[in-house]
């Protein structure tokens, strides 16, 4: 984060005051507690009802967008390659660098979202992750608040970049990596998956690992890096189903590295400690009841 980036987030977070909107962004709970502060003027809360944990002050949807569409910087995930950079990366179809795909193909290959069939990308960046879908075989549709980065995906990638308005046929998989923590309000992720997804489709989502028994493992330092101004939310596994359920979806959640076996299988992992956490989830409903 530069240096005036930083001031005008503490400057904003000390005028919202202790008097912001406490509850809870997932679920609306008030029955939340501070963790930890930080710059004395944000803190991490959590809640008490779904787990999810979350920085306060909490962001307005527009504040948020307008974060995205300008100030938004991180590194590779952000910054636009040069001609040059971009055909080495494509030359090595991303193999071995910081955004390489193939183990989020594998994952879905193994639970059944193979080559033909249709993606929404949701916040694609620059289009490095579609790009690579999109040669693995899948119909890719991209989305991506950030206009500049937007084309450039459709420019530079031949990304089938959407709009607002997503898709108008339904998808197989709604697809997002490192997405969910960034949104103010995750129950979006939700209400896009109800208007673009099949009735057989899968929500897809890899994110930091959230999970409050890091902090022990990690430290506390490395732990409370996790979130801020550029994430607003830490979703654990528990918050993670939480989310889900309350959509009426059945979550499998699983934390790398991927036991390609039990995904196969559909079967939850027991261990849920690895650094990057992932969130499958299908439609609880089909035929009118409720699978089990």
């Amino acid at each position: 984060m530069n240096r005036s980036r930083k001031l005008r987030y503490f400057f904003w977070a000390l005028t919202q005051g202790q008097r912001s909107d406490r509850s809870c962004p997932s679920c609306t709970s008030l029955r939340v507690c501070t963790v930890r502060r930080k710059f004395l003027v944000t803190a991490l809360l959590e809640c008490q009802n779904c787990g999810l944990r979350f920085r306060f002050p909490k962001d307005t949807d527009t504040r948020s967008r307008h974060f995205y569409e300008g100030d938004y910087e991180q590194g590779f995930t952000t910054d636009l390659p040069s001609d040059e950079q971009l055909k080495e990366m494509l030359n090595c179809r991303f193999k071995n660098t910081v955004k390489d795909y193939q183990a989020y193909i594998t994952v879905l290959d193994a639970i059944g979202v193979g080559p033909g069939s249709t993606i929404l990308d949701f916040g694609c960046s620059w289009g490095y992750g579609s790009w690579q879908l999109r040669e693995a075989g899948f119909k890719v549709y991209s989305y991506e608040v950030n206009k500049n980065r937007a084309e450039f995906a459709r420019r530079k990638l031949r990304c089938s970049i959407v709009g607002d308005d997503l898709v108008s046929d339904p998808i197989d998989c709604l697809f997002s990596a490192h997405v969910l923590e960034h949104l103010t309000d995750p129950n979006l992720l939700w209400r896009i998956a109800e208007r673009v997804l099949s009735p057989n489709g899968v929500v897809v989502c890899f994110l930091p690992n959230g999970d409050s028994r890091l902090e022990a493992e990690y430290g506390s330092r490395q732990y409370h890096q996790l979130w801020g101004q550029v994430h607003p939310l830490l979703v654990g596994p528990s918050a993670a189903v939480f989310m889900a359920k309350r959509h009426a979806y059945i979550p499998v959640v699983h934390t790398s590295p991927y036991d390609l076996q039990l995904l196969r299988a559909n079967t939850p992992s027991d261990h849920l400690f690895g650094q990057e956490l992932l969130l499958i989830a299908r439609k609880a409903i089909q035929g009118g009841s409720m699978l089990s």
